[in-house]
Protein backbone atom coordinates (compact mmCIF):
# COMPACT_ATOMS: atom_id res chain seq x y z
CA UNK A 1 0.00 0.00 0.00
CA UNK A 2 3.25 2.01 -0.54
CA UNK A 3 2.15 5.66 -1.34
CA UNK A 4 5.26 7.94 -0.06
CA UNK A 5 2.83 10.55 0.96
CA UNK A 6 4.73 11.89 3.61
CA UNK A 7 2.63 13.51 6.70
CA UNK A 8 0.33 15.45 4.35
CA UNK A 9 -2.79 16.84 5.77
CA UNK A 10 -6.72 17.05 5.62
CA UNK A 11 -7.71 17.68 1.51
CA UNK A 12 -3.57 16.72 0.19
CA UNK A 13 -5.30 13.60 -1.47
CA UNK A 14 -6.63 16.17 -4.29
CA UNK A 15 -3.69 17.07 -5.64
CA UNK A 16 -2.13 19.48 -3.86
CA UNK A 17 0.67 20.10 -1.43
CA UNK A 18 1.25 20.63 2.35
CA UNK A 19 4.03 22.87 4.21
CA UNK A 20 4.86 19.89 6.12
CA UNK A 21 5.37 18.05 2.72
CA UNK A 22 7.76 21.36 1.38
CA UNK A 23 9.77 21.28 4.42
CA UNK A 24 10.28 16.81 4.79
CA UNK A 25 11.83 17.26 1.58
CA UNK A 26 15.84 17.53 2.32
CA UNK A 27 16.68 17.79 -1.59
CA UNK A 28 14.67 21.21 -1.72
CA UNK A 29 17.18 22.69 0.77
CA UNK A 30 13.93 24.45 2.40
CA UNK A 31 14.26 25.78 5.99
CA UNK A 32 11.25 27.39 7.91
CA UNK A 33 12.56 30.73 10.41
CA UNK A 34 9.31 30.70 12.11
CA UNK A 35 7.29 27.86 13.25
CA UNK A 36 4.17 27.33 11.32
CA UNK A 37 1.37 27.26 13.38
CA UNK A 38 -0.28 24.57 10.79
CA UNK A 39 2.09 22.58 9.01
CA UNK A 40 -0.91 20.97 7.07
CA UNK A 41 -1.71 24.01 5.47
CA UNK A 42 -2.04 23.75 1.67
CA UNK A 43 0.29 25.41 -0.74
CA UNK A 44 -2.17 25.20 -4.06
CA UNK A 45 0.36 27.64 -6.05
CA UNK A 46 3.95 28.52 -6.34
CA UNK A 47 3.40 32.50 -6.84
CA UNK A 48 7.01 33.99 -7.79
CA UNK A 49 6.41 38.16 -7.43
CA UNK A 50 8.89 40.66 -6.20
CA UNK A 51 5.50 42.97 -5.75
CA UNK A 52 4.83 44.84 -2.55
CA UNK A 53 1.62 44.86 -3.38
CA UNK A 54 0.47 41.43 -5.29
CA UNK A 55 -2.86 41.28 -3.53
CA UNK A 56 -4.69 41.51 -6.74
CA UNK A 57 -3.03 37.91 -8.06
CA UNK A 58 -3.72 36.19 -4.25
CA UNK A 59 -6.47 33.63 -4.52
CA UNK A 60 -5.32 32.07 -1.04
CA UNK A 61 -3.12 28.98 -0.06
CA UNK A 62 -0.01 30.26 -2.34
CA UNK A 63 3.26 29.89 -1.61
CA UNK A 64 4.79 33.50 -2.20
CA UNK A 65 8.43 33.20 -3.50
CA UNK A 66 10.83 36.41 -3.75
CA UNK A 67 14.44 37.26 -3.23
CA UNK A 68 13.62 39.58 -1.05
CA UNK A 69 12.61 43.01 -3.14
CA UNK A 70 9.44 43.64 -1.53
CA UNK A 71 11.30 44.00 2.19
CA UNK A 72 14.77 44.89 1.11
CA UNK A 73 15.81 48.20 2.77
CA UNK A 74 12.18 49.10 3.68
CA UNK A 75 10.81 50.77 6.96
CA UNK A 76 9.33 48.21 9.89
CA UNK A 77 5.92 49.58 8.53
CA UNK A 78 6.03 48.66 5.42
CA UNK A 79 7.37 45.40 6.61
CA UNK A 80 4.61 44.67 8.54
CA UNK A 81 1.96 46.12 5.63
CA UNK A 82 3.51 43.49 3.65
CA UNK A 83 3.24 40.42 5.28
CA UNK A 84 0.05 41.24 7.10
CA UNK A 85 -1.52 41.71 3.35
CA UNK A 86 -0.47 38.22 2.56
CA UNK A 87 -2.14 36.97 5.26
CA UNK A 88 -4.59 38.31 4.72
CA UNK A 89 -5.52 36.90 1.33
CA UNK A 90 -4.91 33.64 2.42
CA UNK A 91 -1.21 33.01 1.74
CA UNK A 92 0.35 29.60 2.79
CA UNK A 93 3.87 30.70 3.36
CA UNK A 94 6.59 33.48 2.21
CA UNK A 95 9.76 31.70 0.96
CA UNK A 96 12.74 34.04 0.32
CA UNK A 97 15.57 33.00 -1.69
CA UNK A 98 19.12 33.81 -0.03
CA UNK A 99 21.94 34.82 -1.62
CA UNK A 100 20.80 38.07 -3.92
CA UNK A 101 19.64 40.51 -1.11
CA UNK A 102 19.96 39.20 1.79
CA UNK A 103 22.53 36.53 3.15
CA UNK A 104 20.34 36.11 6.28
CA UNK A 105 16.74 37.43 6.50
CA UNK A 106 16.02 41.42 8.71
CA UNK A 107 14.76 39.90 12.27
CA UNK A 108 11.65 42.64 11.20
CA UNK A 109 10.82 40.47 8.62
CA UNK A 110 11.22 37.43 11.00
CA UNK A 111 9.24 39.21 13.94
CA UNK A 112 6.75 40.69 11.51
CA UNK A 113 5.80 37.01 10.30
CA UNK A 114 5.48 35.60 13.82
CA UNK A 115 3.33 38.44 15.41
CA UNK A 116 0.89 37.91 11.60
CA UNK A 117 1.56 33.78 12.18
CA UNK A 118 2.87 33.59 8.80
CA UNK A 119 5.03 30.68 8.05
CA UNK A 120 8.45 31.74 6.56
CA UNK A 121 10.86 29.58 5.27
CA UNK A 122 14.11 30.24 3.07
CA UNK A 123 16.01 29.04 0.11
CA UNK A 124 19.26 28.24 0.07
CA UNK A 125 21.68 30.22 -1.65
CA UNK A 126 22.19 28.66 -5.44
CA UNK A 127 18.87 26.89 -5.64
CA UNK A 128 16.49 28.14 -8.32
CA UNK A 129 13.02 28.73 -7.62
CA UNK A 130 12.18 26.51 -10.34
CA UNK A 131 13.19 23.45 -8.61
CA UNK A 132 10.42 24.21 -5.81
CA UNK A 133 7.47 24.72 -8.80
CA UNK A 134 8.60 21.70 -10.55
CA UNK A 135 8.37 19.22 -7.44
CA UNK A 136 5.13 20.74 -6.57
CA UNK A 137 3.50 19.64 -9.72
CA UNK A 138 5.47 16.52 -9.90
CA UNK A 139 3.82 16.17 -6.38
CA UNK A 140 0.39 16.92 -7.63
CA UNK A 141 0.51 14.61 -10.59
CA UNK A 142 1.54 11.77 -8.26
CA UNK A 143 -1.09 12.74 -5.50
CA UNK A 144 -3.75 12.83 -8.93
CA UNK A 145 -2.95 9.54 -10.04
CA UNK A 146 -3.02 8.09 -6.37
CA UNK A 147 -6.25 9.49 -6.01
CA UNK A 148 -7.79 8.20 -9.36
CA UNK A 149 -6.65 4.66 -8.94
CA UNK A 150 -8.09 5.10 -5.42
CA UNK A 151 -11.57 6.12 -6.77
CA UNK A 152 -11.49 3.51 -9.60
CA UNK A 153 -11.35 0.50 -6.65
CA UNK A 154 -14.36 2.29 -4.95
CA UNK A 155 -16.13 2.29 -8.29
CA UNK A 156 -15.48 -1.72 -8.68
CA UNK A 157 -16.33 -2.70 -5.10
CA UNK A 158 -20.12 -0.65 -5.39
CA UNK A 159 -20.86 -1.94 -8.63
CA UNK A 160 -19.67 -5.49 -7.48
CA UNK A 161 -22.25 -4.91 -4.15
CA UNK A 162 -24.85 -3.60 -5.69
CA UNK A 163 -24.86 -6.81 -7.74
CA UNK A 164 -23.90 -5.21 -11.39
CA UNK A 165 -20.58 -6.61 -11.29
CA UNK A 166 -19.53 -9.72 -11.28
CA UNK A 167 -16.66 -11.47 -8.97
CA UNK A 168 -13.47 -11.68 -11.63
CA UNK A 169 -12.67 -8.73 -11.81
CA UNK A 170 -12.69 -8.00 -7.89
CA UNK A 171 -10.75 -11.29 -7.91
CA UNK A 172 -7.73 -9.81 -10.72
CA UNK A 173 -7.77 -6.92 -8.28
CA UNK A 174 -7.72 -8.16 -5.15
CA UNK A 175 -4.95 -10.28 -6.67
CA UNK A 176 -3.16 -6.80 -7.99
CA UNK A 177 -2.27 -6.53 -4.59
CA UNK A 178 -1.32 -9.42 -2.90
CA UNK A 179 -4.84 -10.41 -1.45
CA UNK A 180 -5.73 -13.79 -3.23
CA UNK A 181 -6.19 -16.57 -1.17
CA UNK A 182 -6.57 -15.85 1.92
CA UNK A 183 -9.39 -13.85 4.15
CA UNK A 184 -9.36 -10.08 3.95
CA UNK A 185 -9.89 -7.37 6.47
CA UNK A 186 -12.22 -4.84 5.15
CA UNK A 187 -11.76 -1.77 7.26
CA UNK A 188 -14.08 1.36 6.69
CA UNK A 189 -13.27 5.17 7.32
CA UNK A 190 -14.79 8.50 7.77
CA UNK A 191 -13.34 9.90 4.23
CA UNK A 192 -11.31 13.06 6.35
CA UNK A 193 -9.42 10.56 8.02
CA UNK A 194 -7.71 9.98 4.76
CA UNK A 195 -4.32 11.28 5.60
CA UNK A 196 -4.20 9.75 9.04
CA UNK A 197 -4.60 6.60 8.10
CA UNK A 198 -2.03 5.92 5.08
CA UNK A 199 0.34 6.47 6.88
CA UNK A 200 -0.83 3.16 9.51
CA UNK A 201 -1.55 0.70 6.35
CA UNK A 202 1.14 1.67 3.86
CA UNK A 203 2.86 -0.54 5.85
CA UNK A 204 1.50 -3.75 5.27
CA UNK A 205 -0.35 -5.20 2.06
CA UNK A 206 -3.66 -4.14 0.96
CA UNK A 207 -5.53 -1.32 -1.29
CA UNK A 208 -7.63 2.13 -0.16
CA UNK A 209 -10.32 2.80 -2.05
CA UNK A 210 -12.42 5.52 -1.78
CA UNK A 211 -16.44 4.81 -1.48
CA UNK A 212 -18.63 7.79 -2.04
CA UNK A 213 -18.03 9.44 1.66
CA UNK A 214 -16.05 6.65 3.03
CA UNK A 215 -12.57 5.07 2.87
CA UNK A 216 -12.13 1.54 2.84
CA UNK A 217 -8.92 -0.54 3.46
CA UNK A 218 -8.60 -3.72 2.42
CA UNK A 219 -5.49 -6.13 3.85
CA UNK A 220 -4.52 -9.04 5.14
CA UNK A 221 -5.84 -10.40 8.92
CA UNK A 222 -2.05 -9.19 9.93
CA UNK A 223 -2.27 -9.70 13.68
CA UNK A 224 0.32 -6.48 13.98
CA UNK A 225 -1.86 -4.24 11.89
CA UNK A 226 -4.65 -4.80 13.98
CA UNK A 227 -3.22 -4.52 16.95
CA UNK A 228 -1.39 -0.68 15.56
CA UNK A 229 -5.05 -0.03 14.19
CA UNK A 230 -6.33 -0.36 17.79
CA UNK A 231 -3.75 1.81 18.88
CA UNK A 232 -4.35 4.21 16.60
CA UNK A 233 -7.50 5.47 18.14
CA UNK A 234 -8.66 6.16 14.70
CA UNK A 235 -12.87 6.00 14.19
CA UNK A 236 -13.23 2.57 11.82
CA UNK A 237 -15.43 0.10 11.19
CA UNK A 238 -14.27 -3.79 10.50
CA UNK A 239 -15.57 -6.78 8.93
CA UNK A 240 -13.72 -9.80 7.40
CA UNK A 241 -14.41 -11.57 3.43
CA UNK A 242 -13.50 -15.10 3.73
CA UNK A 243 -13.06 -14.42 0.06
CA UNK A 244 -13.98 -12.06 -2.86
CA UNK A 245 -17.39 -13.22 -3.20
CA UNK A 246 -18.08 -12.32 0.44
CA UNK A 247 -16.69 -8.62 -0.22
CA UNK A 248 -20.46 -8.74 -1.10
CA UNK A 249 -21.18 -8.93 2.37
CA UNK A 250 -18.17 -7.56 3.85
CA UNK A 251 -18.37 -4.37 2.35
CA UNK A 252 -21.91 -3.23 3.77
CA UNK A 253 -20.81 -4.77 7.12
CA UNK A 254 -18.13 -3.14 7.33
CA UNK A 255 -19.98 0.48 6.64
CA UNK A 256 -22.49 -0.73 9.30
CA UNK A 257 -19.82 -1.10 11.77
CA UNK A 258 -18.25 1.94 11.01
CA UNK A 259 -21.13 4.40 11.80
CA UNK A 260 -21.86 2.49 14.99
CA UNK A 261 -17.63 3.56 15.36
CA UNK A 262 -18.57 6.93 14.57
CA UNK A 263 -21.12 6.80 17.62
CA UNK A 264 -18.65 5.12 19.84
CA UNK A 265 -15.60 7.21 18.55
CA UNK A 266 -13.53 4.10 18.45
CA UNK A 267 -13.00 1.13 16.32
CA UNK A 268 -15.90 -1.22 15.99
CA UNK A 269 -16.04 -4.53 14.57
CA UNK A 270 -19.40 -5.86 12.96
CA UNK A 271 -19.79 -8.50 15.58
CA UNK A 272 -19.70 -6.07 18.02
CA UNK A 273 -23.09 -4.01 16.16
CA UNK A 274 -26.83 -4.93 17.93
CA UNK A 275 -28.85 -2.57 15.33
CA UNK A 276 -31.05 -3.84 12.50
CA UNK A 277 -28.55 -2.56 9.99
CA UNK A 278 -25.84 -5.05 11.38
CA UNK A 279 -27.78 -7.74 11.08
CA UNK A 280 -29.01 -6.87 7.41
CA UNK A 281 -25.65 -5.93 6.91
CA UNK A 282 -25.03 -9.88 7.40
CA UNK A 283 -27.71 -11.04 5.03
CA UNK A 284 -27.37 -12.41 1.75
CA UNK A 285 -28.52 -8.99 -0.24
CA UNK A 286 -30.33 -12.05 -2.70
CA UNK A 287 -33.31 -12.05 0.28
CA UNK A 288 -33.42 -9.19 0.51
CA UNK A 289 -34.24 -8.12 -3.09
CA UNK A 290 -37.39 -9.34 -3.00
CA UNK A 291 -38.08 -6.12 -0.13
CA UNK A 292 -36.95 -3.85 -2.75
CA UNK A 293 -38.85 -5.01 -5.74
CA UNK A 294 -42.19 -4.72 -3.51
CA UNK A 295 -41.34 -1.90 -1.58
CA UNK A 296 -39.40 0.33 -2.84
CA UNK A 297 -39.58 -0.05 -6.70
CA UNK A 298 -43.16 1.17 -7.31
CA UNK A 299 -42.47 4.60 -5.37
CA UNK A 300 -39.47 5.06 -6.93
CA UNK A 301 -41.48 4.58 -11.02
CA UNK A 302 -44.22 6.66 -9.28
CA UNK A 303 -42.46 9.37 -8.23
CA UNK A 304 -40.42 9.32 -11.58
CA UNK A 305 -43.87 9.32 -14.02
CA UNK A 306 -45.59 11.91 -11.45
CA UNK A 307 -43.24 13.98 -10.44
CA UNK A 308 -43.90 13.36 -6.61
CA UNK A 309 -41.92 12.79 -3.81
CA UNK A 310 -43.40 9.74 -2.02
CA UNK A 311 -40.16 7.69 -1.82
CA UNK A 312 -38.52 10.30 -0.27
CA UNK A 313 -41.16 11.17 2.09
CA UNK A 314 -41.37 7.90 3.57
CA UNK A 315 -37.87 7.87 3.98
CA UNK A 316 -37.90 11.40 6.35
CA UNK A 317 -41.10 9.86 7.78
CA UNK A 318 -39.01 6.59 8.92
CA UNK A 319 -35.93 8.24 10.06
CA UNK A 320 -35.68 7.53 14.03
CA UNK A 321 -38.02 9.87 16.25
CA UNK A 322 -40.11 11.04 13.71
CA UNK A 323 -44.17 11.03 13.76
CA UNK A 324 -46.25 12.34 11.22
CA UNK A 325 -46.11 15.60 12.74
CA UNK A 326 -42.48 15.86 13.04
CA UNK A 327 -41.83 14.72 9.49
CA UNK A 328 -44.39 16.51 8.26
CA UNK A 329 -42.34 19.93 9.72
CA UNK A 330 -39.06 18.66 8.35
CA UNK A 331 -40.79 18.21 5.27
CA UNK A 332 -42.45 21.91 5.34
CA UNK A 333 -45.75 20.10 3.85
CA UNK A 334 -49.13 20.00 5.77
CA UNK A 335 -49.72 16.75 8.45
CA UNK A 336 -52.37 16.09 5.73
CA UNK A 337 -50.33 16.52 2.49
CA UNK A 338 -47.86 13.82 4.61
CA UNK A 339 -50.80 11.55 5.17
CA UNK A 340 -52.12 11.66 1.93
CA UNK A 341 -48.57 10.50 0.15
CA UNK A 342 -48.19 7.92 2.74
CA UNK A 343 -52.05 6.42 1.76
CA UNK A 344 -50.47 6.92 -1.84
CA UNK A 345 -47.91 4.83 -0.46
CA UNK A 346 -49.89 1.82 0.87
CA UNK A 347 -52.16 2.05 -2.01
CA UNK A 348 -49.06 1.44 -4.65
CA UNK A 349 -47.13 -1.40 -2.58
CA UNK A 350 -50.02 -3.26 0.07
CA UNK A 351 -47.77 -2.23 2.81
CA UNK A 352 -49.34 0.34 5.47
CA UNK A 353 -45.91 2.76 6.52
CA UNK A 354 -48.75 3.48 10.02
CA UNK A 355 -48.49 -0.30 10.66
CA UNK A 356 -45.11 -0.96 13.23
CA UNK A 357 -44.90 -4.34 11.18
CA UNK A 358 -44.61 -2.78 7.97
CA UNK A 359 -42.50 0.03 8.68
CA UNK A 360 -39.71 -2.42 9.87
CA UNK A 361 -40.21 -3.97 6.44
CA UNK A 362 -39.83 -0.24 4.88
CA UNK A 363 -36.82 0.57 6.52
CA UNK A 364 -35.01 -3.18 5.42
CA UNK A 365 -36.17 -2.33 1.80
CA UNK A 366 -34.72 1.39 1.90
CA UNK A 367 -31.69 0.41 4.00
CA UNK A 368 -31.42 -2.48 0.95
CA UNK A 369 -31.47 -0.75 -1.81
CA UNK A 370 -29.56 2.24 -0.32
CA UNK A 371 -26.78 -0.12 0.20
CA UNK A 372 -26.78 -1.65 -3.46
CA UNK A 373 -27.08 2.12 -4.86
CA UNK A 374 -30.38 2.18 -6.20
CA UNK A 375 -31.51 4.88 -4.12
CA UNK A 376 -29.96 7.70 -2.04
CA UNK A 377 -30.59 9.00 1.15
CA UNK A 378 -33.56 11.72 1.13
CA UNK A 379 -32.61 15.14 2.41
CA UNK A 380 -36.41 17.13 3.22
CA UNK A 381 -35.59 20.00 0.63
CA UNK A 382 -34.98 17.72 -1.49
CA UNK A 383 -38.65 16.29 -2.00
CA UNK A 384 -40.82 17.43 -4.32
CA UNK A 385 -44.02 19.83 -2.81
CA UNK A 386 -46.31 18.34 -5.07
CA UNK A 387 -49.03 16.54 -3.43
Amino acid sequence: MSRNRGSSGAGAHDGSVTLSDLLAEPELSVQAVTTPADSAKVIRYVYPTELVDPSNYLRGEELVVSVGVPVHDKPVADIRRYVADLVEHGVTALLIGLGDLFAELPTELAEACRAHGLALLTLAPGVPFRRIVDWIDERRIAERTVDARERDLGALLRWFVAGTLGVGPLENALAGYGLAGFPVMVCAFPLELHDEVHPLVDEYPGAVAILEEQLLVLCAGDAAFASALAESHLICGISVAQNAQAMAHAIPEALEALREAVRRRHVVRIDDVSTLEGLLAAVPKVRLVPFIHRLVVPLVDHDARAGTGLLPSLQVFLQPGNDIGTAAAKLYVHVNTLRNRLAKVADLTGANPLDEDDRVRFRIAIWAASTMGTIKSAEPEQVPSLR
